[in-house]
């Protein structure tokens, strides 16, 4: 009679398996969502801000984009998550007093490349987090979802970042014609 419970405690372990999590992969998957959020709400708030100028309506239009990729990132952090009947804590998504009230581009910019860092970084957490606890669902999650765009944004934030660093005596004129590509991409857009 005590083996067949055992069997069965056993089998139950095993197949529930893949909804037990670890404390620190939940604690890096809860910072992961709120940094995508984060970066939804304050790219949200460098759109706003560059379109109520009037100046880059092209930098604008791209700042909203960007809000409307992060927060499906995190929805697809969180539809993640709820499939596996796990829970998160929700924490105050709340956009910091310098990044609300910059107005220069140039360091919107250097904010946006900032926060594409640290949501790599920490989608790397994630994944090695999720390897050590051979949750292995997770790891193939992060790697085939998240972590090839997350690559590409931050490359091209970095790219910008760069290009007005080498550029820096006529960052203003770069910013125009930047301003401008955009735009042009905007209207190419079925």
């Amino acid at each position: 009679m005590v083996s067949s419970s055992v069997f069965i405690s056993t089998i139950i372990v095993l197949l529930f398996s893949p909804l037990i999590f670890g404390e620190d992969l939940k604690k890096l998957y809860e910072v992961q969502v709120h940094k995508e959020f984060l970066a939804s709400n304050t790219y949200l708030t460098f759109a706003h801000r560059l379109a109520t100028r009037g100046v880059y309506h092209g930098f604008a239009d791209f700042f909203f984009d960007s809000a409307i990729e992060e927060r499906a990132h995190g929805k697809k952090l969180l539809d993640f998550y709820n499939v596996r009947n796990r829970e998160l804590l929700f924490k105050d998504v709340k956009v910091d007093e310098t990044a609300a009230t910059m107005e220069d581009l140039t360091k919107m910019i250097q904010a946006a490349e900032y926060m594409e860092r640290q949501v790599y970084d920490n989608l790397i957490e994630v994944r090695l987090a999720a390897h050590i606890e051979k949750d292995y669902p997770t790891v193939h999650f992060i790697e085939s979802q998240m972590l090839e765009e997350q690559t590409t944004a931050l490359k091209y934030m970095y790219d910008l970042v760069k290009r007005i660093e080498r550029n820096s005596d006529n960052s203003t004129i770069l910013l125009q014609m930047m301003d401008q590509d955009l735009r042009k991409k905007q209207v190419k857009k079925p």
